[in-house]
């Protein structure tokens, strides 16, 4: 029988490829693992993982790739005694009888494993493609094979599903190795290198992030991503339509069924698809028929995008793009059948105690009583476990009119809609709640009603309306909510650190704290430690504000509450602590976590974390990223209703943003429309951020002696209200503002005071954000003051971090970076070719390497990338730009970078 040769070989793998070295592991060579098995659906990039490593790890390997022709035994035989043929002549110097028609399968097998050597050096024998193989004999043959296969050689399965082959049983035994779904997934480090390798503006960390979450790391999904963009905001324009609804992921799952299951598989999927997860316990009892648990195994073994929650637990879901296809596709089932689903799903997620999931069936069942009674009687519960969007939603099916109806319903709305910052409907249903308070029904929620009062008047500001409702409520007993009165007392702690009474709301917030535990309500008790965090950080205490925050960290472990809205509080917090502290990576990572966590909350949300975000850009530097954090800042704020403790940090950034692009017009328009200054009532850190970013502004604008009363009067306050971290801050902004009057000694005055101060503070973010001036005063500070040990430590370090920092506006960079690559792009004056041949980003970094003078080895030590893959690059950027010697490519490059620098 005539062999196609490439089956006999390892797949092409694509120009664009990204290595894996994090999966090394599982590639060892070991006498004890018979099996290494590849194993997950489709797009994972199975085969390429499988073709990159070997090579990369000098492997000794041959590959047989299947296909379903050769699930018949005489045609396996033939081509399975090629690879195996190819694998002793290349790697061990031994010949294989051949095939014997005559014999069966298995006398064939064994045969060959006569002749293997006992002794040899590892090598591996790559089947690909493994689910093809379904006839007995084949099978049979091949666990045959497994039992007496050499040491020295592992068999390596690529497959979408688990072949029959024993494996459990070498599980067990600690021969088989495994590769499935969660290792082949992305993570955020390859995804940074795929987005690096094909597009020339690689999407921000935060998009690449969200991305990720959304496509679960699935290769293929990612890939569609990348390759249907060109741009930043078209990534980030795509990621919005991501959805296993897309057009695209319909017809490849459509056909991808189509090739696995008959119609009743097909319907029990669509029946399944109703449920976010599931068990062979909850499946027998929400569908009807024979052997369901048998048929959900059998669903498990085609390779679907069937996952397990716990790989030591019974409980599955699907991929979320696989889930949402399905979700697409329901209307394949009647609307009664689909009903009926949801009616009992939701019946059996409340009898196994799980009420947000039954809440989330309930709203598909199209039953406005059974949802009415699930959500009065669950709807604490839920409150409770921060199931905001959840309730919402729940709350918009039944309509106004039965919310309006109901005194639980309209507290529920009203809380559900203060979580969200929608706090004029927050407003509208204390006005229900006020025009139906005779009604003896409604009375009975006196402190829950007076405990949402208090809540909207604390975040309009109103800390003096806040405190008496929270007293009130504190003096009525709650009778739906019971978390009421410690909810009421965290509002009275809140009133007072807003009306300056640190010290009272210290003591205060730790009678929350032990009243949260008492009760169990865990996510107030989380609250309360974020808030005591706060509290410590207006008082200059940073260091005991970041112990507080790492119990509030081991308490959201503990409790499992990683998921919910209130632990974006806790990351934001941490973020804006670890950038004052000049920690720049770890203040990132802790905003990306927060965005994170607000997911599915909606843009609206991320407000603080993209300001963490912006402020960490900017202190690197990074004028592309920060472009984008304000972009998204700015579009946040003009679609929403924020309090002014969010609007001042946001503006506190936007002008520094617009110090660093020396964008005065922009400073001007905002001093027309800030909020007003009003430093004598500045008994809080956001009063006092507001006020001095008046001051900035008007320092900005060359107006210091307008801004010098305004800071001199918050040294006031600070004084009075013991609030040292704005005191640190406020010495400095005095300090910027005398240096640029020319009063040097007062300037010197207030930078030795600053710096007095931040031997209790830490602050490092704030020295560095005034800028150049800063090293010129910090040097003559040395020079002319005595300054204790301490403080002239801190002075040195100060300056040796500004002397790292980047200036926008430098166009010259050994690396180009995106603001430079668009500046070249944009220009009518640049070669055609760059416009009609784009090069990728990783392209222009070589270049821009190449006009610095570095050789290929330099350059692929300073990508961290083999000088194989740096060659590549080369070879297309000479292709693209009919480049022909290095000379070209360096003079290209010094032609583009003087255009833009005016030389």
């Amino acid at each position: 029988m005539p062999l196609i040769q490439e089956k006999l070989a390892s797949p092409l793998l694509p120009l664009t490829l990204v290595a894996r070295p994090r999966l090394n592991d599982h590639f060892v060579l070991d006498e004890r693992v018979r099996v290494l098995l590849v194993k997950a659906p489709p797009g994972y990039g199975k085969s390429t993982l499988v073709a990159e490593r070997l090579p990369a790890l000098e492997q000794r390997a041959t590959w047989l790739c299947l296909d379903a022709r050769d699930d018949r035994p005489e045609r396996f035989a033939s081509y399975f005694a090629a690879a195996l043929d190819r694998l002793c002549r290349e790697h061990l110097a031994v010949s294989l009888p051949a095939v014997d028609a005559t014999l069966s399968l298995d006398a064939q097998l064994e045969s060959w494993l006569a002749e293997l050597p006992t002794e040899a050096s590892p090598c591996r024998l790559v089947l690909d493609n493994v689910e093809h193989l379904h006839h007995p004999v084949i099978l049979d043959g091949l666990n045959y094979w497994l039992r007496h296969q050499p040491r020295w050689l592992t068999l390596t399965l690529i497959s979408t599903t688990q072949p029959p082959l024993g494996l459990p049983g070498l599980r067990l035994r600690g021969g088989l190795e495994e590769i499935g779904p969660m290792e082949l997934a992305f993570d955020s480090e390859e995804a940074q290198t795929l987005c690096d390798e094909q597009l020339s503006f690689p999407p921000t960390r935060v998009s690449l992030e969200r991305a990720l979450r959304l496509t679960e790391g699935w290769p293929m999904a990612l890939n569609w991503l990348v390759e249907r963009t060109t741009t930043r905001a078209g990534f980030d324009a795509l990621i919005e339509r991501l959805s296993g609804a897309h057009p695209d992921f319909v017809a490849w799952f459509d056909d991808l069924l189509q090739d696995t299951l008959d119609s009743t598989d097909h319907e029990f999927l669509l029946q399944l698809g109703v449920l976010e997860r599931f068990s062979p316990q909850l499946v027998a009892r929400l569908l009807e028929g024979d052997r369901v648990t048998q048929r959900l195994a059998a669903l498990d073994r085609t390779g679907l995008f069937l996952q397990r929650i716990d790989p030591h637990d019974q409980w599955c879901r699907f991929h979320a793009l696989f889930a949402q296809y399905l979700h697409h596709r329901r209307h394949e089932l009647s609307l009664e059948a689909q009903r009926r689903l949801h009616r009992r799903a939701s019946e059996a997620w409340l009898a196994l105690d799980a009420p947000a999931l039954a809440l989330s069936q309930a709203i598909e069942a199209d039953d406005p009583e059974a949802l009415t009674a699930l959500l009065e009687a669950q709807g604490p519960t839920m409150l409770g476990q921060g199931h905001f969007a959840l309730l919402a939603r729940a709350l918009a099916t039944l309509g106004e009119p039965r919310v309006v109806a109901s005194p639980h319903l309209t507290l529920l709305h009203g809380w559900v809609s203060h979580a969200q910052y929608q706090f004029d409907r927050t407003a509208q249903a204390i006005a229900w709640i006020e025009a139906q308070l005779d009604e003896p029904a409604w009375q009975e929620l006196a402190a829950e009603f007076a405990t949402l009062r208090a809540q909207l008047a604390i975040n309009r500001g109103d800390a003096e309306r806040a405190a008496p409702l929270a007293e009130q409520a504190l003096a009525l007993p709650a009778r739906y909510l019971a978390a009421t009165p410690v909810s009421a007392g965290a509002i009275f702690c809140e009133a007072r650190f807003v009306q300056g009474q640190l010290e009272d709301s210290l003591s205060r917030i730790r009678v929350v704290e032990q009243d949260a535990r008492r009760i169990g309500d865990d996510q107030l008790m989380l609250w309360a430690l974020c808030h005591h965090s706060e509290t410590l950080v207006a008082q200059g205490r940073l260091q005991a504000a970041y112990d507080i925050q790492e119990r509030a960290y081991a308490h959201i472990e503990h409790c499992g509450l990683d998921r919910l809205p209130v632990a974006e509080f806790l990351h934001r917090i941490r973020s804006q602590l670890l950038w004052e502290w000049h920690r720049l990576d770890e203040a990132e990572q802790a905003a990306l976590d927060g965005i994170a966590v607000l997911d599915n909350q909606g843009e609206s949300w991320t407000l603080q974390c993209h300001i963490s975000l912006a402020k960490v850009a900017l202190a690197r530097g990074d004028q592309a990223q920060c472009a984008d954090h304000v972009r998204r800042i700015r579009k946040i704020l003009a679609e929403g209703h924020y309090h002014i403790d969010w609007r001042a940090n946001a503006h506190a950034t936007l002008l520094t943003w617009w110090q660093a692009n020396d964008d005065r017009d922009a400073v001007a328009r905002w001093l027309q429309e800030a909020p007003t200054a009003e430093p004598a009532t500045a008994s809080n850190h956001f009063a006092q951020a507001n006020v001095r970013n008046h001051a900035r502004a008007l320092m900005l604008l060359e107006r210091p002696d307008e801004a010098r009363p305004l800071l001199e009067a918050l040294e006031a306050q600070t004084e009075r209200f013991g609030l040292v971290t704005d005191a640190n801050r406020n010495r400095l902004c005095l300090a910027a503002l005398e240096w640029q009057c020319s009063h040097e000694e007062a300037a010197l005055d207030h930078l030795a005071s600053a710096l007095e101060l931040a031997s209790r503070t830490g602050l490092i973010g704030s020295f560095l954000r005034l800028g150049h001036p800063l090293t010129a005063m910090l040097v003559r500070l040395l020079e002319h003051h005595e300054l204790d040990e301490l403080a002239r430590r801190r002075a040195e370090r100060l300056i040796e971090l500004a002397g790292r920092q980047r200036d926008f506006g430098r166009a010259v960079r050994l690396i180009l970076d995106e603001a430079v690559i668009a500046d070249i792009v944009a220009r009518p004056d640049v070669p055609e070719l760059i416009r009609t041949s784009p090069l990728t980003r990783r392209e222009w970094q070589i270049l821009g390497l190449i006009h610095a003078g570095l050789s290929n080895e330099q350059i692929a030590e300073q990508l961290s990338v083999a000088p194989t893959t740096v060659k590549t690059h080369i070879r297309s950027l000479y292709q693209k730009q009919n480049i022909r010697r290095r000379e070209e490519a360096i003079a290209l490059a010094g032609d583009l970078l003087a255009r833009i620098e005016g030389e």
